[in-house]
């Protein structure tokens, strides 16, 4: 009987020769390159439900006091978010801002216990991956980058198909300083 080269018995079994060196293998996904989709999906779902009449044409996070958190600036510099003169990464965040208030408001509603359990979940995900990324990362933009693709890579069709809104969340979380340093411990961060 000959044996083809897709068994996994025999010569052929990853167990059988293994020389310890795993990194050698096909893998198409390391699972640590997925982080679980389950409760940013819960949270996307209920966000686009209450956010489908609630954006004003031009609405900016400055605009709104009510987002608490230290200046910006010196956060993007804490955490070295992009290149020295460089704003695109920060542009970007700033696109996503329309959703912020209203992200903000839907979070502090006693109503929305629930969402904001998953949400904390999110956060202490995210917070717990950013130092292993952060070691093979220049700077904070690409760390942010990484933990979209994090969640992208899980294949979800529901976050696949709302990949904005990932990103959406992902910026909020950064500008909120829910995520990421913030430089002083006593900055208040909404």
């Amino acid at each position: 009987m000959t044996r083809s080269k897709t068994t996994t018995s025999g010569d052929y079994s990853p167990v059988f020769n293994n020389d310890g060196n795993v990194y050698q293998q096909n893998v198409i996904h390391l699972r640590s390159d997925v982080i679980n989709p389950y409760n940013l999906k819960k949270v996307i779902d209920f966000l686009e439900f209450e956010l489908e009449d609630e954006l004003e044409a031009n609405q900016r996070v400055q605009d709104d006091d009510g987002l608490k958190r230290i200046n910006i600036a010196a956060k993007n510099e804490i955490n070295n978010l992009e290149e020295e003169g460089c704003y695109d990464y920060n542009s970007v965040i700033i696109e996503s801002s329309i959703y912020f208030k209203t992200i903000k408001d839907i979070l502090s509603d006693p109503r929305n216990k629930v969402l904001r359990k998953s949400y904390n979940n999110i956060k202490k995900t995210i917070n717990n991956k950013i130092p292993i990324i952060k070691r093979e990362k220049n700077y904070f933009s690409k760390v942010l980058n990484d933990i979209i693709d994090r969640f992208l890579n899980s294949n979800d069709i529901d976050l696949l198909e709302n990949e904005e809104m990932v990103s959406v969340v992902i910026h909020f979380m950064y500008y909120i300083c829910h995520i990421g340093e913030n430089g002083d411990n006593n900055a208040e961060t909404g």
